[in-house]
């Protein structure tokens, strides 16, 4: 496929926004719908930094998508992978790594000299977001940091959906789940936060761990069904799922979800049809889609229904909510 221009990329743009008509979801119309900023919107500042968190609450947005890790010391910090990420982190030398190292091999300190604020030039992630402002001198940031963003942003609407960035597959890149809810609940509570937060996980052990411990945080169950990275099956046990398989709920996924305890079904975008939409909400369950970056397949999800939508492009969501006759979260200018 050719690949479009600049300018005739906008052009597309514009035209699909121009064509999607007000939702009109069966008989009832969304009235609340969440906006959320995928790593903070990933197209557009180096993800899960503070750069990205200010220009998403400079926008206007309902929720800050993120991640977590656990580092040696035991401090909660932000990044989509377990560990240090090639394509993103360089060295006090100014070179990228050649192999990620995990969280919990390293301190704080040690974490904190990387510098993530470009993506690796003529990298394939390089190439998915070509429009990222690079802010050179980024450093990750800690979960503590990110609420004080959100404090100083005088945001009283946000919350923030965090995830554990857990692998059963992998259990030395990570704390076991006990100590990983033990420390996320640490911080959330230190910092008073435990109101603003949802928190979601692919790993479906700790959101068990969660609504044990703290019952009033909503979990939200991540699923993927499409391969190569799958962490539920229709037809077979999984390591991720603690037990509650779609395969024991008459290959439901949404009847899985609501038997574990679930609150919100986060699916990959692409698993969902209006069927899967109808049944989650009948089972009481709110659906985040994620990630989903086109404006036309926006456009159908919330016609559908889905409650909200997690993007890389939260501007591009705003201005499809907005054609949708949703209401906008108000921006909240401010500084990393």
């Amino acid at each position: 496929m050719k690949k479009l221009g600049a300018a005739a990329a906008i052009g597309v743009v514009l035209m699909t926004l121009a064509a999607i008509a007000p939702a009109d979801v069966g008989s009832r119309r969304l009235a609340s719908f969440d906006i959320e900023a995928h790593r903070g919107g990933r197209a557009l500042r180096p993800e899960n930094t503070l750069q990205s968190f200010a220009n998403a609450l400079s926008m206007g947005v309902d929720t800050l998508e993120l991640d977590m890790g656990v580092t040696k010391d035991g401090v909660v910090v932000v990044s989509h992978e377990r560990g240090l990420n090639p394509d993103l982190a360089r060295g006090p030398d100014g070179r990228y790594l050649t192999k990620g190292i995990p969280y919990v091999q390293l301190t704080l300190a040690e974490v904190k000299k990387y510098d993530v604020g470009q993506i690796r030039p003529g990298s394939d992630y390089a190439a998915r977001f070509p429009d990222q402002l690079a802010v050179p001198g980024t450093r990750i940031p800690t979960l503590a940091e990110v609420f004080d963003l959100v404090r100083r942003s005088k945001d009283p609407h946000v919350r923030l959906n965090i995830e554990t960035k857990i692998d059963p597959t992998h259990p030395d890149e990570s704390l076991d789940p006990q100590h990983f809810v033990d420390a996320v609940l640490g911080v959330l509570r230190r910092e008073h936060f435990m109101d603003r937060v949802m928190i979601e996980s692919f790993d479906w052990r700790t959101l068990q761990l969660l609504q044990k411990q703290a019952p009033q945080i909503p979990t939200v169950y991540l699923t993927q069904v499409e391969q190569p990275e799958e962490n539920l099956y229709l037809d077979r046990p999984s390591p991720w799922t603690a037990g509650f398989d779609p395969v024991k709920y008459g290959r439901s996924v949404p009847r899985a979800v609501k038997a574990a305890g679930g609150r919100i079904w986060s699916p990959l975008y692409t698993d969902i049809d209006q069927r899967a939409v109808d049944e989650a909400h009948a089972l009481g369950l709110t659906i985040v889609a994620w990630t989903v970056n086109d404006p036309e397949a926006m456009g159908r999800l919330i016609d559908m229904g889905v409650d909200g939508i997690i993007s890389d492009r939260p501007d591009l969501l705003r201005k499809v909510a907005a054609a949708k006759g949703l209401p906008l979260p108000a921006p909240h200018p401010v500084k990393p």
